[in-house]
Protein backbone atom coordinates (compact mmCIF):
# COMPACT_ATOMS: atom_id res chain seq x y z
CA UNK A 1 0.00 0.00 0.00
CA UNK A 2 1.25 3.43 -0.71
CA UNK A 3 1.14 6.98 1.39
CA UNK A 4 0.58 10.39 -0.28
CA UNK A 5 3.65 12.26 0.97
CA UNK A 6 2.74 16.25 0.54
CA UNK A 7 5.14 19.30 -0.20
CA UNK A 8 3.80 21.97 1.87
CA UNK A 9 4.74 25.96 1.30
CA UNK A 10 4.60 28.54 4.23
CA UNK A 11 4.05 32.31 3.55
CA UNK A 12 7.29 33.89 5.15
CA UNK A 13 6.72 37.31 4.54
CA UNK A 14 9.09 39.30 1.62
CA UNK A 15 11.57 36.33 2.29
CA UNK A 16 11.71 32.95 0.66
CA UNK A 17 8.56 30.67 1.41
CA UNK A 18 9.53 28.42 3.80
CA UNK A 19 9.37 24.34 2.58
CA UNK A 20 8.59 21.34 4.50
CA UNK A 21 7.15 17.33 3.76
CA UNK A 22 3.89 16.90 5.41
CA UNK A 23 2.88 12.79 5.56
CA UNK A 24 -1.16 12.86 7.29
CA UNK A 25 -1.54 10.40 10.14
CA UNK A 26 -2.83 7.52 8.87
CA UNK A 27 -2.71 9.26 5.41
CA UNK A 28 -5.84 11.41 6.43
CA UNK A 29 -6.51 14.43 7.71
CA UNK A 30 -4.76 17.50 9.22
CA UNK A 31 -2.03 16.21 12.04
CA UNK A 32 0.75 14.07 10.61
CA UNK A 33 4.22 14.36 10.54
CA UNK A 34 6.19 17.77 9.40
CA UNK A 35 9.83 16.98 8.02
CA UNK A 36 12.10 20.34 7.39
CA UNK A 37 15.18 22.37 7.71
CA UNK A 38 14.72 24.48 9.95
CA UNK A 39 16.78 27.55 10.82
CA UNK A 40 17.80 30.13 9.01
CA UNK A 41 21.03 31.48 6.17
CA UNK A 42 22.27 33.44 9.14
CA UNK A 43 23.03 30.34 12.08
CA UNK A 44 22.66 27.30 10.03
CA UNK A 45 19.61 25.05 9.54
CA UNK A 46 18.91 21.40 11.06
CA UNK A 47 16.51 18.91 10.31
CA UNK A 48 13.61 18.49 12.59
CA UNK A 49 10.55 15.96 12.68
CA UNK A 50 7.48 17.66 14.11
CA UNK A 51 5.13 14.97 15.11
CA UNK A 52 1.32 15.39 15.71
CA UNK A 53 1.56 18.63 13.70
CA UNK A 54 -1.76 19.79 12.99
CA UNK A 55 -2.79 22.18 10.69
CA UNK A 56 -6.06 23.02 12.70
CA UNK A 57 -3.36 25.32 14.49
CA UNK A 58 -1.80 26.79 11.60
CA UNK A 59 -1.66 30.71 11.48
CA UNK A 60 0.69 31.29 8.67
CA UNK A 61 -0.63 30.70 4.85
CA UNK A 62 0.24 28.28 3.26
CA UNK A 63 -0.83 25.56 0.34
CA UNK A 64 -0.51 22.10 0.18
CA UNK A 65 1.18 20.06 -2.84
CA UNK A 66 0.80 16.50 -3.68
CA UNK A 67 4.76 15.62 -4.18
CA UNK A 68 4.50 11.87 -4.52
CA UNK A 69 3.51 8.40 -3.44
CA UNK A 70 5.57 6.10 -1.24
CA UNK A 71 4.82 2.57 -0.14
CA UNK A 72 4.10 2.11 3.45
CA UNK A 73 6.64 -0.07 4.60
CA UNK A 74 8.91 3.06 4.61
CA UNK A 75 6.60 5.39 6.98
CA UNK A 76 5.75 4.85 10.21
CA UNK A 77 2.87 7.09 12.09
CA UNK A 78 4.79 7.94 15.74
CA UNK A 79 1.64 9.36 17.45
CA UNK A 80 2.98 8.82 21.23
CA UNK A 81 0.54 10.51 23.44
CA UNK A 82 -1.37 13.23 20.61
CA UNK A 83 0.63 16.02 21.72
CA UNK A 84 3.10 18.02 19.08
CA UNK A 85 6.50 16.86 19.64
CA UNK A 86 9.80 18.28 17.86
CA UNK A 87 12.62 15.69 17.49
CA UNK A 88 15.65 14.99 15.49
CA UNK A 89 15.73 11.53 16.15
CA UNK A 90 14.68 9.57 12.34
CA UNK A 91 11.90 6.80 13.69
CA UNK A 92 11.62 5.10 10.26
CA UNK A 93 13.09 4.06 6.53
CA UNK A 94 11.70 7.48 5.20
CA UNK A 95 13.29 9.69 8.18
CA UNK A 96 16.26 8.26 7.83
CA UNK A 97 16.66 8.81 4.14
CA UNK A 98 16.55 12.60 5.74
CA UNK A 99 18.86 12.37 7.79
CA UNK A 100 21.57 11.70 5.24
CA UNK A 101 21.21 14.90 3.65
CA UNK A 102 22.89 17.63 5.30
CA UNK A 103 20.82 20.92 5.86
CA UNK A 104 22.12 23.98 4.50
CA UNK A 105 24.72 25.31 6.97
CA UNK A 106 25.69 29.06 7.98
CA UNK A 107 26.29 30.80 5.35
CA UNK A 108 29.44 33.34 4.83
CA UNK A 109 26.21 36.20 3.24
CA UNK A 110 23.38 35.37 4.83
CA UNK A 111 21.62 38.16 3.03
CA UNK A 112 22.10 37.45 -0.43
CA UNK A 113 18.97 36.39 -1.49
CA UNK A 114 20.72 32.66 -3.11
CA UNK A 115 21.78 31.63 0.07
CA UNK A 116 21.07 28.05 0.80
CA UNK A 117 17.99 27.63 2.84
CA UNK A 118 15.19 25.13 3.80
CA UNK A 119 14.51 24.99 -0.14
CA UNK A 120 17.32 23.48 -1.02
CA UNK A 121 17.08 21.16 1.47
CA UNK A 122 14.23 20.17 0.03
CA UNK A 123 15.13 19.81 -3.66
CA UNK A 124 18.34 17.64 -2.29
CA UNK A 125 16.12 15.26 -0.12
CA UNK A 126 13.76 14.57 -2.87
CA UNK A 127 16.85 13.92 -5.21
CA UNK A 128 18.16 11.56 -2.56
CA UNK A 129 14.39 10.03 -2.26
CA UNK A 130 14.28 9.36 -6.24
CA UNK A 131 18.14 7.97 -6.16
CA UNK A 132 16.69 5.58 -3.60
CA UNK A 133 13.72 4.41 -5.24
CA UNK A 134 11.30 5.46 -2.74
CA UNK A 135 9.72 8.13 -5.26
CA UNK A 136 9.18 8.55 -9.07
CA UNK A 137 11.25 11.34 -10.75
CA UNK A 138 8.52 12.81 -11.69
CA UNK A 139 8.39 14.19 -8.00
CA UNK A 140 11.25 16.78 -9.45
CA UNK A 141 8.54 18.77 -11.54
CA UNK A 142 6.83 19.41 -7.95
CA UNK A 143 9.62 20.76 -6.74
CA UNK A 144 10.69 22.96 -9.88
CA UNK A 145 7.01 23.82 -10.35
CA UNK A 146 6.39 24.96 -6.24
CA UNK A 147 6.46 28.27 -5.27
CA UNK A 148 9.51 30.12 -4.00
CA UNK A 149 7.66 32.91 -2.64
CA UNK A 150 3.63 32.70 -0.89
Amino acid sequence: MSRAIYLVVFSNGSKPAHWAIWIPTGNAGAKGKLMHATGNPATGFFLEFRRNYDFEDETRRYKVIELAQVSDKYIADTVGNGELINETTARDRFESAATTVAPPGKSPNPFDPKALNCQDWIKAFVEKLIAMGYIDDGSTTVVQDAPRYL
